[in-house]
Formats: C-alpha cells, structure tokens, sequence
C-alpha cells in the first residue's frame, strides 16, 4: 500500500471548511475527524481501511448550524459526508434566481439520506417535500435527519421507475450510487418496489410541482423518457446524469413538455447542473 495521500493541503482545506458547519464544539470535531475518514475514502483506499478501525463506523449524531440548528445522523467512514459537502460546500443544487417564497412543492428523487430534504428545508421554508428513495439504510437515516421539519415531507421508500412494480436494486461501494441499473461497482442487489413519476404525485398529492429534483444515478435514462405521461410538467427540473443518457436527451425530453433546458449560467439561470425551467407562455 502506498503511503501518499493525495493533495493534502486541499484535505486540510476540506476538514476546515466542513467543520465550520457544525453548530457547537463536539459537532465540528466529530465531522472533522469523520471528514478526514471521508476523504480517504475517496482517494485512499488503504489508508481509509486504517482510519475507520481507529475511528469507527458506527452512526453519529452532530448538530449543523444554519438559520437554526439542525440534528443530522451519518455513517462514518462512508459517502455520506461528501454528500454534506456537495450540496452545502459545493452548492451542487444551487439555483438563482429563484425566490425562496416561490417554492412550495418539492419532489427529490434519489433523497439518500436527506441531506437535500436538508438543504430544501433551510432554503425554501414554505415548501412541502415528496422525498424518494429506494435503499433501506439510507432511507432509516433518511427519516431520522428529517424528523424535525416531518411535517413538511413525504417519505417513500420505493424506487422510481417507468412502470408500478418490483425491480432489482443494485447497491454500489459509494452509498450514494445505489441505482436500479446494474453499475461497474455494484457490490449486492435488493428487490425493491416501484413507482412511476404519476404515482409519486398522486401519493404527494400535490396540486403543481415547483422543483423537481432527480438524481438516480442512471435511472433518468428510464424515468424521463416517461415526463409526457406525467399529469403536470415541473415549474423547474435539476438533475444529475450520468452516461449515455446525456444533456441532449435531456434537453428533448424537456423540450416536450414546454420546458427549457440549460447547462450555462449565462441563460437566465445560475445552476451547477442540468436545469430546465418551463418556457413563457406554457403551463
């Protein structure tokens, strides 16, 4: 095993920068000394071997600061930080301009274990929340960092799919590459349930979405070809996507239903990933 570990001058930058996230002193040590595990994980296998021997792996529980403290639950030595840092450090679902007050109803496929739910609840403090994911791990931490905005959520923990069903589940190393497509890291399978998109607004019970975020890793390729069956298109759609479904088939599949896609910040909106928002004149 080698022993060099990978830019450590921006690892020391990371620890510092996630740390400052947490609302009180045992917080922010915790998500340092677990970020450092995080990061090894990312860049060294071996080493991360090591680290979650000497700092363990069992669930913890830290208090982020934001407008208002908030509990948040995760799993040392797994991805589940670099979630935290994705979308709270990173601003991956960052999206201007959009009026925090103009967002009341939230669908989030792929929700892992809430840290978007998270972010949605700080961010959009009006809005109602379907929350969607399919693994059980994630979706037991899933329910417990969003206990304390429940009110506002609908959790399910089912799959997204083209049809109503049963489909294999392919769980990855990276507990946030769960996908229902078989991927080159795949480690073990589940059967889970299904839903289509319709089902999903029909267990919300939603009367419009205004966000529609979706990141299934891979499963986009089979859920958007679907949208024009959905009984309203989204006010705004974010979501990731990964090869070969790309932003073209993403921008036509938009485009069918009277939304726009962009990938630019120079096109009215400012996002870090694929974003569509429906065109003047459509409803």
């Amino acid at each position: 095993m080698s022993l060099l570990i990978q830019k450590p001058v921006r690892l020391l930058q990371n620890l510092r920068e996630i740390r400052a996230l947490g609302a009180d002193g045992p917080s922010r040590r915790r998500l340092a000394g677990n970020m450092f595990q995080a990061n090894l994980k990312r860049v060294h296998h071996g080493w991360s071997s090591v680290a979650n021997r000497v700092l363990g792996t069992a669930p913890v529980n830290v208090q982020l600061h934001f407008a208002s403290d908030m509990p948040f639950c995760y799993r040392p030595g797994t991805t589940d930080l670099l979630v935290l840092e994705q979308v709270f450090l990173d601003g991956e679902y960052q999206v201007e301009p959009i009026a925090p007050e103009s967002i009341e109803y939230i669908v989030d496929l792929g929700s892992n274990i809430g840290v978007t739910a998270m972010y949605w609840a700080q961010r959009y403090p009006n809005a109602r929340m379907a929350l969607v994911e399919p693994d059980p791990d994630n979706f037991k931490l899933l329910q417990r960092n969003t206990a304390s905005f429940q009110d506002r959520c609908i959790l399910l923990n089912v799959a997204v799919s083209d049809k109503r069903g049963e489909t294999t589940f392919f769980r990855s190393e990276r507990e946030y590459g769960h996908s229902i497509l078989k991927g080159d890291d795949s480690v073990s399978e589940i059967q889970v349930k299904t839903l289509t998109v319709s089902d999903v607004l029909s267990e919300a019970g939603f009367p419009r979405v205004d966000l529609f975020k979706m990141d299934i890793e891979g499963g986009e390729s089979i859920v958007m070809p679907t949208i024009r069956t959905w009984p309203y298109a989204p006010k705004y759609l974010i979501a990731e996507l990964h090869p070969p479904y790309d932003f073209a088939a993403f921008t036509k599949h938009c485009q069918s239903v009277g939304l726009r896609a962009t990938q630019s910040p120079n096109e009215g909106f400012r996002c870090n990933l694929p974003f569509a928002a429906r065109a003047s004149g459509t409803t």
